[in-house]
């Protein structure tokens, strides 16, 4: 084996590598990128309803109301009793 075949395939492998390395790291940015993306989105509309939030004005405080007392329905058949151990 040459010297210069013995190269050749050392650099056609770091070709390799190298274009290798090149779609993953595209594939990374384009995660991040796409995170990114979503946290930006999820910032508007949390401005958007905060905004909405400071401009509606406060309603008054209401009066506590009593609730009215539930009406208990009465069991269709009485329990039956526990067996003495």
């Amino acid at each position: 084996m040459s010297r210069s075949k013995r190269a050749d395939r050392v650099e056609s492998a770091l070709r390799r590598a190298d274009a290798t390395l090149e779609v993953w790291f595209r594939r990374g940015a384009g995660a991040v990128r796409r995170q990114i993306d979503g946290l930006q989105a999820g910032l508007k509309r949390l401005s958007r309803g905060l905004e909405q939030v400071e401009k509606e004005p406060k309603p008054a405080s209401e009066t506590r109301r009593e609730r009215p007392a539930s009406n208990r329905r009465k069991a269709t058949r009485p329990r039956k009793t526990k067996k003495a151990a």
